[in-house]
């Protein structure tokens, strides 16, 4: 070969090799915000306890039934005095404005005498039923009634127990 030529090969090979190095590298960004947004908590405070009132027994196991309304309804041998007032369960909830939330009720309660004997609530009912809806203030009113189950012949005395309502936004 001659030196001329290899002298343009060579410099055309430097070319190509200096420019093949250069390589223009593009790279791309974006912003995005974040987010995030901290809520009132969902409260409910007791206002009113579930109150069946005065019951009398027979020798045949009866119910009273206590809706939310406060409406007391017997059933067998369970008798209620009309002179004794009774109520349900009655809650304050307190959250966002216009918030949905769920309800959920107790399957069952036992209350306690203080002889050891007991009878069963239970077929929990609310006002509003399932689901609330709070007001445009944040509020609404929980009412809670029930079934209290009294056995033949009922021991006399004072029965207690304690009830769970829970609350939770949807």
């Amino acid at each position: 070969m001659n030196s001329s030529r290899w002298r343009r090969c060579s410099w055309l090979i430097l070319l190509l090799s200096a420019q093949s190095g250069s390589v223009t590298v593009q790279a791309a960004s974006a912003e995005a915000v974040v987010l995030a947004e901290v809520v009132s908590t969902l409260s409910l405070v007791n206002q009113a306890d579930m109150v069946f009132g005065d019951i009398a027994s027979s020798n045949a196991p009866g119910a009273v039934i206590l809706s939310p309304g406060g409406t007391r309804l017997t059933v067998g041998g369970a008798f209620v005095s009309s002179t004794v007032s009774s109520g349900p369960a009655v809650f304050d909830v307190v959250g966002l404005p216009n918030a949905v939330y769920a309800i959920t009720l107790p399957v069952s309660v036992t209350l306690s005498g203080a002889s050891g004997n007991s009878m069963v609530v239970d077929s929990f009912t609310s006002q509003p039923a399932n689901t609330g809806l709070t007001d445009s203030g944040g509020q609404q009113n929980l009412f809670v009634g029930g079934r209290l189950n009294v056995n033949s012949n009922q021991a006399i005395g004072a029965y207690s127990g304690i009830m769970t309502v829970t609350i939770v936004y949807n």
